[in-house]
């Protein structure tokens, strides 16, 4: 890939992969138009191509970013490992949608090194977003691909903590030598920008060590694994699904490309409150065949650790049979205590929580409230204070400190409201959200609000209240 044809090639493949990928967004069956084509979306390709001098067949892989403002108009990045060669590249260019969901765009690829290549094509938007898949349709060319919406939403930022626990890892591709290889393995993220690592690659190789992440605002970033034999530099993006897409950028001739997939998930319950009139309850279920075992930890509001009493302690062991199911509970007893609850759920096991309010003279009122993820970036939910109030619990179980924007937009799609909301590592704070500061225009409205992390973790929870009446409010994440 050392000639300004190879470059050509690598464009071309670049456009008509982008075709299907990069481009291929939420459709709204028979109702698209270029507001559906908006936000950023990570796609992935690998598989074979023709080299430069168009005399062999090379491998090839592939992972970027495009990112629409669902208006007609769209800037991207990303790197192509072609047969070894790394290109970073960046695109821009304009595009229209058809109501039929079919659309033209103008592409500008501006490989770094190399002489711009400018494309125009056509393209079919998909339904669902979150997922596209791609194949070229160019000859000699057998390459396919995916898309995903990224991690970030709106202002909300990824960070190191937005990798943290197991990821298994599957891959394939070809070493320098041009033999075909597959790798399989486990990645530990310690959130904080540290891993450890064990691999088996065909066909010999059996391999741990540890390494080093960097994850950027906009959940791209990079990792180095190194040990036992084996190094691997990759370039990584994180998906809104929590999945991780890598593409090896070693420019020792090998290539690689993959996922790796949680494990398990950092989980919370945003909100933990006993004493003073206050019930918490969290069910487990596991639905292997096999027992698990893993530990659940409460932190006080200020980040530090709460002492449950009926639990002796500030965590308790939970240890679940086969296909059975387990309760923790935090009796009403004493003095109001809160915080949150978090822990690392096994494959297999699902679960919730339970809030339950005693008021004197009046029937006790219970709520189920779903666990949130620890490591995400944002949170949105809608809200209704027409004739009720809404509360949220805040919690941020980051290592850094978090700033976490607030928006609300009526029913109509506008803006009600914004508020500024800082909180140290591990903290957590709860409020009416009327009573934030800039959000009071809300009462009497309804709605939707945003929680945007720009640095750290957020993690939200929403209770609606009509008197001593609640339930509450699922958040999307």
């Amino acid at each position: 890939m050392n000639t300004t044809r190879g470059l050509r090639d690598t464009a071309r493949t670049m456009c008509g992969l982008l075709l299907f990928v990069g481009l291929a967004v939420l459709a709204q069956a028979q109702n698209c138009s270029v507001a559906s084509l908006a936000g950023t979306h990570f796609f992935q390709l690998s598989g074979t191509a023709p080299d430069a001098a168009g005399t062999r067949i090379i491998a090839w892989a592939e992972l970027g970013k495009l990112i629409g403002d669902g208006a007609g108009h769209y800037t991207g990045t990303g790197t192509a490992n072609a047969g070894g060669t790394i290109v970073p590249y960046g695109i821009k260019g304009t595009y229209t949608v058809a109501s039929d969901c079919s659309g033209t765009q103008a592409l500008d690829i501006t490989p770094q090194g190399y002489p711009a290549y400018t494309a125009d094509e056509s393209f079919w938007l998909a339904e669902g977003g979150t997922q596209t898949v791609s194949a070229t349709p160019e000859a000699e060319y057998v390459l396919t691909g995916h898309s995903y919406e990224s991690a970030a939403a709106g202002s909300s930022a990824c960070g190191n903590g937005s990798l943290i626990g197991s990821y298994s890892f599957l891959g394939s591709g070809y070493l320098a030598t041009a033999a075909a290889v597959n790798i399989t393995g486990q990645v530990v993220f310690d959130g904080q920008g540290g891993l450890t690592f064990q691999v088996a690659q065909n066909p010999t190789l059996n391999a741990s060590g540890n390494g080093t992440y960097s994850v950027s605002s906009d959940c791209s970033g990079t990792a180095v694994l190194s040990g036992g034999g084996y190094t691997g530099d990759f370039s990584l993006a994180i998906t809104g699904s929590g999945d991780v897409l890598v593409v090896s950028t070693t420019s020792d001739g090998s290539i690689v490309s993959g996922v790796w997939q949680p494990e398990s998930f950092s989980l919370l319950l945003p909100q933990v409150a006993f004493g003073g009139g206050w019930y918490t309850a969290l069910y487990f279920t596991n639905t292997t065949k096999a027992a698990v075992s893993f530990t659940v930890s409460f932190t006080a509001d200020s980040g530090t650790p709460l002492t449950v009493p009926s639990l002796g302690g500030t965590s308790t062991q939970v240890m679940i049979p086969a296909l059975g199911t387990t309760l923790i509970e935090m009796p009403n007893t004493g003095s109001l205590s809160e915080g949150y609850a978090a822990f690392i759920m096994p494959p297999g096991v699902s679960g919730y929580g339970v809030f339950r309010q005693s008021v004197t003279g009046k029937p006790d009122q219970e709520a189920v409230v779903p666990f949130a993820k620890a490591n995400a970036s944002w949170a949105r939910f809608a809200w209704d204070e027409t004739t009720h109030v809404t509360s949220i619990a805040i919690v941020n179980a980051g290592s850094v400190a978090a700033s976490i924007s607030i928006t609300l937009w009526d029913s109509n799609g506008n803006t009600v409201g914004t508020s500024t909301l800082n909180l140290p590592a591990y903290q957590k704070t709860e409020a009416a959200l009327r009573t934030l500061p800039g959000l009071s225009g809300m009462v009497g409205l309804s709605g939707r609000a945003e929680f945007d992390a720009t640095s750290g973790n957020v993690a939200v929870l929403g209770l609606r209240f009509d008197g001593t009446a609640f339930t509450s409010i699922p958040a999307n994440q």
